[in-house]
């Protein structure tokens, strides 16, 4: 069941109160669900700072598709690894955020599993993804994945009420020119 981002956030912040907070966690939603704001809380959290300053926290490392290919390739994964690997300089604990995880290449998602399994103590893993299903299997079975809902219901924009327009057009006319009529 999908939870909002703030009922999301609260959960987790029971489960590290009670001890109980997983190392690794999967936050699934559509665009605008409140992924990174979760993410950002979460560390903040762990990180015992502010969310506005947790991004300039040095116990925080931070991936995403920066190739021109807007993939995640295995050198940002095996910097990732080196860092979470060092003692924290501030904090007791280290916190690293893959946003677009479902962008990392075959091979360093592969290179990652080791991490994932057995991440160092007191450390935390939180991948972003709007299509889960395309991670690897391997990858999603070792997080806990958490479902963000949308925050609220979008409005189509003036150019999706068009489509959907003649489409509701095509489907109720007579003739039934169909929906790629519609859509020409």
């Amino acid at each position: 069941m999908p939870f909002s981002k703030e009922a999301a956030l609260e959960r987790l912040n029971e489960a590290r109160r009670a001890g109980r907070l997983a190392h690794a966690y999967l936050l699934t939603g559509p665009v605008g669900s409140g992924k990174s704001w979760l993410a950002d809380r979460m560390a903040a959290l762990l990180l015992e700072c502010a969310p506005e300053r947790v991004i300039a926290h040095p116990d925080l490392r931070v991936v995403q598709p920066e190739s021109k290919s807007r993939r995640i390739v295995i050198d940002q994964i095996r910097e990732l690894e080196r860092a979470i690997q060092r003692k924290p300089l501030l904090a007791s604990s280290k916190v690293a955020i893959i946003h677009d995880a479902e962008r990392m290449q075959p091979q360093a998602a592969n290179a990652f599993l080791k991490t994932l399994e057995e991440p160092p103590p007191g450390s935390l893993i939180v991948l972003l993804s709007t299509v889960p299903e395309a991670i690897l299997q391997t990858v999603l079975s070792r997080c806990v994945e958490t479902a963000l809902r949308p925050e609220t219901k979008q409005e189509p924009t003036p150019e999706e009420q068009a489509i959907l327009s003649a489409l509701m057009e095509s489907l109720i006319s007579e003739d039934r020119p169909g929906p790629a009529a519609a859509f020409r």
